[in-house]
C-alpha cells in the first residue's frame, strides 16, 4: 500500500502542477471543449473539486462507517450544475487547494486498519476503503493527462500541414 502521507502530498501537489501548466495559457483555450461531450480543462478542474468530497472522502468515510452500499457518483452532475468555464483559472485552483487541504487532513486522520473495510457497489463488486485511497492519485493523473491532451490541440492550428502530419505518425 502506498503510504497515506505520500498520497496526501501527491494530491496536494496537483493545484500547483496545474497552475504551472495552465497559467501561461490563453483563457479561451482553457474554457474550450476539445470535442462535443468532452470537458474543457476548466471543467476537468471543476470535476476534481467535486470528486474530492463526493467520489473520495464521502465514499471512504461511508465504507469505514459500515455503509453496505457505496454511493454512486455521476461525473456530469457538477459539470451541468455549474459553469466552470465562467470561473477564472486562479479561482478554480484556489478552490481545489482548499479541497485538497481538507482531503489531506482527512487522509492523514484515517486509521490504516480501517482501510481494509469494504462495501459493495451497485453490481455487487466489493471495494475496500483503501481502493479509493489508492485510486485518488491515479484519478488525478488521468485527468492531468486529459488536460494536457486538450491544451496540446491549441497549438496544431498554428503549425504547417507538414508538422501536423509528422506529429500524427
Amino acid at each position: 500500500m502506498t503510504n497515506l502521507q505520500d498520497i496526501a502530498n501527491t494530491i496536494q501537489s496537483v493545484p500547483a502542477v496545474l497552475d504551472a501548466l495552465l497559467t501561461p495559457m490563453d483563457p479561451t483555450a482553457l474554457s474550450t471543449r476539445p470535442e462535443p461531450g468532452e470537458w474543457s480543462p476548466l471543467e476537468v478542474i471543476g470535476h476534481l473539486i467535486d470528486c474530492d468530497s463526493s467520489a473520495f472522502r464521502d465514499r471512504i468515510r461511508g465504507i469505514i462507517d459500515g455503509e453496505p452500499e457505496i454511493a454512486a457518483f455521476d461525473e456530469w452532475v457538477a459539470i451541468n450544475e455549474r459553469d466552470f468555464n465562467a470561473v477564472p483559472l486562479d479561482q478554480l485552483l484556489d478552490e481545489l487547494r482548499a479541497e485538497r487541504a481538507q482531503s489531506a487532513e482527512f487522509l492523514l486522520g484515517l486509521d490504516p486498519a480501517d482501510l481494509t473495510k469494504s462495501s459493495t457497489f451497485g453490481d455487487g463488486r466489493q471495494f475496500e476503503a483503501n481502493d479509493f485511497v489508492q485510486e485518488w492519485s491515479f484519478h488525478d493523473q488521468d485527468h492531468i493527462q486529459q488536460i494536457l491532451e486538450a491544451v496540446k490541440m491549441t497549438y496544431l492550428p498554428n503549425m504547417t500541414s507538414t508538422m501536423r502530419a509528422a506529429l500524427a505518425r
